[in-house]
């Protein structure tokens, strides 16, 4: 730079007073702003850590309940199976009263009480804890039934939760309040954490039913919040600038973990400026979504401190909803940018002093004049390029020299603050790389996190399948230790050879990329060269720009679930073979009334087979078709079971089946009913054997009738003979004292022949009655039909019936047993007189004999005939049937013809009837000439 020769010193000096000012003060800018853009970026930094501190210990706790949700829910599967696999349903015995220390969990005081015993498959269930130590046993976790008892309480009647003491916590009561209790009593299923023995649980409930469908208590499994061993402690020994700390409460404000003051409620704290920033924190917190962070700022004084002004604090906070946590992270501001502070108050210090220095150069080179000016502006030249070791060579101790002097130091004093600028930010730097450390130290504790999940392997992989990470969880697995197969390939380490040979390992690796995760069921193996069945999870890791850096896998051991599943095909297998074996049918349906399943027996039953049938309509089996299964599966639903139900099914030949059926619902493991189920008897025969037993009881219970009847007649008969004889004696002496011409003489002959009479009808009733023997022998048949006129004669003109008569005579003699004809004979006559009852116009009876030739033999008919009522067409072929009638109740007793047909056939003859509605009926014995009857 050249300068112009300038004749007046003074302007010469200004001039160059003018050039300090336009190259220093751009200089301080250029420094300030750099400065500036420094502290915007710390305080952002400051900002982040403490958001991503908050954000941390809310992904652990959430890992940590997701993996204890899964636990539960599959724990609480294996104690269904355990429990149901002794029987479908608890039993509850009234009468056996088991004695509790009841303990009321929501006030802790114990009081006696009783409940009744519970039984399943014959095992007790109540005080017993071989069930509940099963399933520990199985599942390592938690188990405990709670019985529903009065006052819609739960009471815990077995259990393996124990206290610090060793014992159980058998007798815990839930009041009916409470959300576990209001839950179960609803028929819901229930999952959240609790609170047991000094414990923090996160545990499931099932509703337990009983057989009407009520829920007679639950079935609960637990495991040990992870958080309450792991998080505590962690908490508490991380901190926050100088004084600051993380602390977490509940939305009631209480503290559940805090360096000193854990278990009291904060809710009413205010700051100094008297707002209530508890409860403002947490109205915020409730109202952030999932995974987002709060901030608030607030004025504090810490009197324990000593402090008596206020100074800004800043919280960082996030909600985990499941456990009801806050989590906060806070300290002063002034702690967070306290090396921004320092950085500032550096500048500004640079920036007053580079001013103050500016302005007495300036006011001195006004004064002085300098002569090496030149040198002096290309000195400045190469400080404004940076070269800050430059010097102005002083020549002389006057005011040019001393302001040489004084620019030297001014260099010098900029290049010691730029020195100590760098140093700040190598200082800086040194910070953040140990906040880095600190980092480091917070992914070793989530690694502990991680490795606290010893029933899960966790395996971490790199993009080629080389093992990066191996846990607790894996090694108890695998067997291998972690230093053994870091960096080893995952396939020559668990993977069989089977499935190394088929490329399982790409297999799972395109899954993983294209679907975004891959689960699977495959064999593992041990380091001891043993396997097992496993269950398989794999994710990608990706990073920022979304490309896939590797791979974590998630296995958990399948062994115990196997076995489980293959005792259960066993028993199912078993149970089917009990099916098969039964001679009963069994068939079930689902709700849609198509059958499922029916066994042999119900194949052979109804003479179908079984792929015939299987998916149609189990209506299309019953006799009363779809309004049968209507009403099956109405009563069902109201009654869940039936016995001894009898209907009708129709077999593939059209043969209607009487059948004797126990009906009842099936449901599923949740109590949801899925179906029917019914065991068939065919009970055909045993009807047909009852129908038989009745009618012979009916035979019987004639037989005796007609017994008392006769001895009744003989009783009667005997009685009448004595005064009849009387009267023929005193009627004898009277008629051989009287002349013949006396005038009365003849209707005393009426009277004698009455009395004649009278004897022959009561010697009849007399030999009609007697119990003898049947007596074939050769008889005129119109002898017995006499004999029945002679004894229903005056009973038919009493109502007004006409007999005709047209017996021939001089009729080939028969072999048979005259009694049992001559009732036979008494029966028509009196079914004629009966269907003549209500007949209008003529009444008239016909009885004929005659000889006709019969198709093998000659034969003698004999023929009664009405003109009644007459009987249907559709009625004909039933009058022989026992117990069959068409008169009306208390008139009949269905048996009259039945009886006539057997005497008939006894005979060797039969009995023919024929019939017209509205004219008359026609009832012929037809008794042969040539057989002899039977003896």
């Amino acid at each position: 730079m050249l300068i112009p020769p300038f004749r007046d010193w003074k302007i010469r000096a200004k001039l160059i007073s003018i050039t300090l000012l336009v190259v220093l003060l751009p200089l301080l800018c250029v420094a300030y702003l750099s400065v500036d853009r420094f502290r915007k970026a710390i305080r952002s930094a400051s900002d982040e850590d403490l958001e991503h501190l908050v954000s941390n210990i809310y992904t652990m706790c959430k890992v940590q309940q997701d993996m204890d949700q899964k636990k539960v829910i599959s724990d609480l599967k294996v104690a269904r199976e355990v429990l149901y696999r002794h029987g479908r349903e608890i039993k509850i015995f009234p009468e056996e009263q088991i004695r509790f220390n009841a303990i009321n969990s929501s006030i802790g005081e114990p009081y006696p009480i009783s409940a009744p015993l519970w039984k399943i498959g014959g095992i007790p269930l109540s005080r017993d804890t071989h069930f509940v130590d099963k399933v520990r046993d199985l599942v390592g976790g938690t188990c405990s039934l709670f019985q529903r008892i009065k006052g819609d309480r739960l009471l815990c009647i077995s259990t393996n939760v124990t206290g610090k003491d060793g014992k159980r916590a058998i007798g815990v009561l839930m009041p009916s309040e409470s959300p576990v209790a209001e839950a179960i009593l609803a028929g819901r299923s229930y999952q959240g954490r609790a609170y047991v023995m000094g414990e923090w649980y996160i545990t499931a409930y099932k509703p337990i039913n009983g057989r009407d469908g009520t829920v007679i208590g639950a079935l609960c499994v637990g495991v040990k919040e992870q958080s309450a061993y792991f998080l505590n402690d962690e908490i508490k020994r991380i901190k926050v600038g100088n004084t600051g700390y993380v602390y977490i409460m509940n939305s009631k404000g209480t503290l559940k973990v805090h360096p000193v003051r854990e278990g009291e409620n904060i809710l009413d704290s205010k700051d100094s400026s008297g707002l209530e920033y508890i409860r403002t924190m947490i109205a915020d917190a409730l109202a952030l979504g999932e995974d987002q962070v709060g901030t608030i700022r607030y004025p504090w004084i810490n009197p324990e401190l000593g402090e008596r002004t206020p100074r800004q604090k800043i919280n960082k906070f996030i909600y985990f909803r499941p456990w009801d946590w806050v989590i906060v992270a806070g300290t002063y501001e002034e702690e967070v940018y306290h090396s921004l502070y320092e950085t500032e108050r550096f500048i500004l210090v640079m920036v007053f002093a580079g001013l103050a220095l500016v302005f007495v150069l300036t006011v001195t080179l006004s004064k002085v004049l300098t002569r090496p000016i030149q040198e002096l502006t290309e000195v400045t030249t190469k400080m404004v390029s940076g070269d800050l070791s430059q010097r102005v060579e002083v020549r002389s101790a006057d005011e040019i020299g001393l302001l040489g002097r004084s620019f030297n130091r001014m260099i010098g004093q900029i290049q010691d603050y730029t020195s100590n600028l760098e140093k700040m930010v190598e200082d800086r730097t040194r910070e953040l790389k140990e906040s880095r450390g600190k980092y480091r130290d917070l992914s070793r504790f989530l690694n502990s996190i991680l490795n606290s999940a010893t029933e899960y392997g966790i395996v971490a992989l790199d993009f080629y399948g080389k093992i990066i990470e191996f846990n607790t969880g894996a090694e108890k697995l695998f067997g291998w230790k972690r230093e053994e197969v870091l960096d080893q390939e995952n396939i020559g380490i668990t993977i069989t050879p089977e499935d190394h040979e088929r490329g399982i390992q790409k297999e799972m690796s395109r899954r993983t990329r294209t679907e975004g995760v891959c689960e699977l069921e495959m064999e593992r193996a041990r380091k001891d060269g043993t396997r097992f069945p496993a269950h398989t999870i794999v994710t990608a890791i990706v990073d920022p720009s979304g490309k896939t850096t590797g791979f974590v896998e998630i296995i958990r051991d399948l062994t115990t679930r196997k076995t489980l599943e293959r005792e259960l095909r066993e028993t199912k297998e078993f149970l089917e073979n009990v099916l098969e074996s039964s001679v009963d049918g069994i068939v079930t349906t689902n709700l849609k009334g198509k059958i499922t399943y029916l066994n042999r027996a119900m194949e052979q039953m109804l003479q179908f087979r079984k792929e015939e049938v299987l998916g149609k309509h189990i209506s299309g089996l019953y006799v009363k078709g779809i309004q049968q299964a209507r009403d099956i599966m109405k009563l069902l639903r109201e009654v869940e079971r039936s016995e001894n139900y009898e209907m009708g099914v129709r077999r593939k030949d059209g043969r209607a089946l009487a059948i004797m059926t126990s009906l009842f619902l099936l449901r599923d493991e949740d109590e949801e009913v899925i179906g029917t189920a019914g065991i068939f008897k065919d009970i055909t025969e045993q009807k047909y054997l009852e129908a038989k037993l009745k009618e012979t009881q009916a035979h019987l219970v004639e037989a005796s009738k007609m017994r008392a009847l006769g001895e009744l007649v003989a009783g009667v008969a005997h009685e009448l003979n004595n005064p009849l004889m009387a009267s023929q004696t005193i009627l004898h002496v009277i008629l051989k004292n009287l002349s013949e011409d006396f005038p009365e003489r003849g209707r005393l002959e009426l009277i004698r022949r009455c009395n004649d009479r009278i004897e022959k009808i009561v010697k009849h009733l007399r030999e009609f009655s007697r119990q003898t023997k049947p007596e074939f022998k050769e008889i005129d048949v119109n002898q017995p039909v006499e004999n029945a006129l002679m004894i229903t004669g005056q009973q038919l003109l009493n109502q007004n019936i006409s007999i005709v008569r047209r017996l021939s005579q001089d009729l080939p003699k028969v072999i048979g047993d005259s009694n049992q004809l001559e009732q036979v004979f008494i029966n028509l006559i009196s079914n004629a007189r009966d269907a003549m009852d209500n007949v209008e116009g003529i009444k008239e009876l016909t009885i004929s004999s005659y000889l006709v030739d019969d198709e093998e033999s000659p034969s003698i008919a004999v023929s009664v005939k009405d003109t009644g009522i007459g009987i249907p067409k559709e009625n004909l072929d039933k009058v022989f049937e026992p117990f069959f009638s068409t008169k009306p109740v208390g008139k009949g007793t269905g048996l009259g013809l039945s009886l006539c047909y057997g005497i008939i056939e006894t005979h060797g003859g039969r009995l023919e009837i024929s019939s017209q509605p509205g004219k008359g009926t026609e009832l012929r014995v037809i008794l042969p000439l040539s057989r002899s009857g039977k003896e």
